[in-house]
């Protein structure tokens, strides 16, 4: 019987070259594990770290963002123009820098948008609020809106706002049915158009500022005048800063001064003089009101005794009201209730600046419902 040819057995050489493939497979598994353990653990962390910054954004953005409405200037947002955008830019703080950006929807309603973005990198958060004025917007639509009679001199005007801030003006004056109005004989100017309506006979047109009655604003004005007082109201500053003393009602002939922001409510307890001077804001008086000397005003004026101006060169920019009865009960109405316009007296009808004398001390309210939204 013939043998077969014997197997060879693997030389050495083979068995070192297989052993050292096993040993590079291992090799590499082992690599591949080290690498999927280390690209897991940075992932994580950078996630980690991620949430933490991207926390840590929106927490500056909703910090900015009602930062802006707790510090409300009312008197710019009053004069910005519906559609328009007011944008803040905070400094970097922290690796991270706010925007804001608020914008004027229609003529109650603001948007307020914060976005905080970190100064390396991408990310940033966005915040976005919704806010109302507590305002009425309709307005009476007239310069002078009475339900005493009325008296006007020779040289008194009437004139309506041609700025941005123009509004539609139904009358000049616009009295209850049961008032009257005289005109003196001598009158230059062209009649004014005179208009009555009931409105101009319910105490809310004149009692009634926005969302607040009249006893509600008497109990907290920012000025406040004995009945009697004599006032000579002009802006002040010390240090450059303006001061919130009695006699500083705001400057409205500025848009530069540091009294320009300031529109104070100031509220008269009784008979009020003005003996010349200026201001803006909302004026309350709890008497008759005489003006005795050239005046500049920008706001509402609302008298519950009448009012009276003596001199040339007063200038009233808004509304001014005339209601017939004052919180004193036993005075009867009379000819001292009635309003007297003489001298060189101008009233410029503006529901802008009717507004701004109340928005410059209202705050605006969330919208309740969908007012806060985080955007990404």
């Amino acid at each position: 019987m013939t043998a077969g040819p014997a197997r060879r057995s693997p030389s050495l050489t083979e068995r070192e070259g297989v052993a050292l493939l096993s040993v590079l497979y291992f090799l590499i598994l082992c690599a591949l594990a080290t690498t999927t353990v280390l690209f897991a653990q940075r992932s994580a962390a950078r996630n980690t770290r991620s949430s933490a910054g991207g926390s840590q954004l929106l927490a500056a953005a909703e910090v900015s963002v009602f930062s802006t409405l707790a510090s409300w200037e009312g008197t710019a947002r009053t004069r910005q123009a519906v559609g328009s955008t007011a944008t803040f830019v905070n400094a970097a703080a922290d690796g991270r820098s706010t925007t804001v950006y608020l914008t004027r929807l229609t003529p109650r309603v603001f948007s307020i948008l914060a976005e905080a973005r970190a100064t390396s990198g991408f990310a940033a958060r966005r915040v976005a609020l919704l806010v109302r004025w507590p305002i009425r917007t309709e307005q009476p639509g007239a310069a002078l809106v009475s339900a005493v009679d009325v008296s006007i001199g020779p040289n008194v005007r009437f004139a309506r706002d041609s700025g941005a801030c123009d509004d539609t003006t139904a009358a000049a004056v616009l009295l209850a049915p049961d008032a009257a109005i005289t005109f003196d004989s001598a009158f230059h100017s062209t009649t004014p158009t005179v208009a009555r309506s009931p409105a101009a006979a319910d105490s809310a047109l004149y009692l009634r500022l926005a969302d607040a009655w009249w006893d509600d604003l008497a109990r907290r004005p920012d000025i406040r005048l004995s009945a009697g007082t004599h006032v000579h109201p002009e802006p002040s500053t010390v240090a450059g800063q303006c001061t919130t003393d009695d006699a500083n009602w705001g400057d409205p002939n500025s848009l530069t001064s540091p009294c320009t922001p300031r529109a104070p409510l100031v509220y008269a307890s009784g008979d009020l003089t003005i003996d010349g001077g200026r201001g803006q804001g909302v004026l309350l008086v709890d008497g008759r009101l005489v003006i005795a000397s050239a005046f500049a005003f920008s706001g509402q004026i609302v008298a519950r005794h009448g009012i009276e101006t003596l001199a040339d060169n007063i200038a009233i920019s808004g509304l001014v009201a005339a209601w017939r009865a004052s919180t004193n009960t036993s005075e009867a109405r009379g000819a001292k209730s009635n309003v007297v316009l003489t001298g060189g007296t101008t009233l410029r009808y503006s529901g802008c600046d009717a507004r701004h004398g109340i928005a410059s001390w209202l705050r605006p309210r969330v919208v309740r419902e969908r007012a806060w939204s985080e955007l990404f």
